[in-house]
């Protein structure tokens, strides 16, 4: 049995090897005979205490999640704790990349140029700003799509040249949608991977050279046509937006 608890600064989840507290930058792994007893401390607060006296706090959605989280841990919970167990303490934060901040300042770049240009619209030309305004909305909507298209294709192409396909099991949920899977590697690791997919076994497709790129193996046509819907969409949406906001200076 599994299950998750997510909340706002962290999540939380068990299944049979123990527990794992993922937080910004930090992930604790908690064998379950560590666990000496799991509470709601508040009605959307789970506290996890071990057997050396620490309290882990995770806070969820809400108190009916909270309290499904509480009742499945504790039922799972061993009846002899190990006082010598321990929670191991992984740093997830990794080191900061020069091109995030590059990123970061193209952004805001051009997030000044976009005020200053509908300030200068607005002066110019009165209430054709309205359409500066709302062709915001068509442009970054077609951006957000060709970029979900773009790297929906350079994953497939990745994957149809080194990904190996296995068999993956249900073994919980993330969320309302998505299902987590488990699968194992020809390597002999076990890796889970989630999607909207409600089936109790799939097809992963994975990249043995890189964990975190997997996908759900579909029919190649099918794959195919979502690809072009996204990036003729995302054409559609990018030219009405570029219209509306730079039709003034033609």
């Amino acid at each position: 049995m599994s299950q998750i608890l997510t909340g706002r600064r962290a999540s939380a989840k068990f299944d049979s090897d123990g527990v794992r507290i993922i937080r910004s930058g930090q992930q604790v792994d908690i064998p379950l005979p560590a666990i000496e007893a799991v509470r709601a401390a508040e009605p959307r607060t789970v506290e996890i205490v071990l057997t050396d006296g620490t309290v882990h706090r995770v806070e969820g959605d809400n108190p009916t999640a909270t309290t499904a989280f509480v009742d499945a841990l504790s039922a799972v919970l061993p009846e002899e704790r190990d006082p010598s167990s321990r929670a191991v303490v992984t740093d997830t934060s990794g080191p900061r990349d020069p091109g995030l901040y590059a990123i970061g300042a193209v952004l805001a770049l051009l997030v000044l140029g976009y005020i200053g240009y509908a300030v200068w619209v607005a002066r110019a030309h009165g209430a054709r700003v309205v359409g500066v305004i709302i062709g915001l909305l068509p442009l970054l909507l077609g951006a957000a799509m060709l970029f979900s298209g773009v790297q929906e294709a350079f994953r497939r192409i990745v994957l149809a040249r080194r990904g190996i396909t296995v068999l993956a099991e249900a073994v919980g949920r993330e969320g309302k949608k998505n299902v987590v899977y488990r699968y194992t590697t020809v390597e002999g690791d076990d890796r889970k991977y989630s999607c909207k997919r409600n089936q109790q076994r799939i097809h992963v497709l994975y990249d043995p050279q890189a964990s975190w790129r997997a996908v759900h193996a579909d029919w190649l046509p099918f794959v195919l046509g979502r690809v072009l819907v996204l990036i003729l969409g995302s054409l559609f949406w990018l030219v009405v937006g570029v219209v509306m906001i730079f039709g003034v200076l033609w």
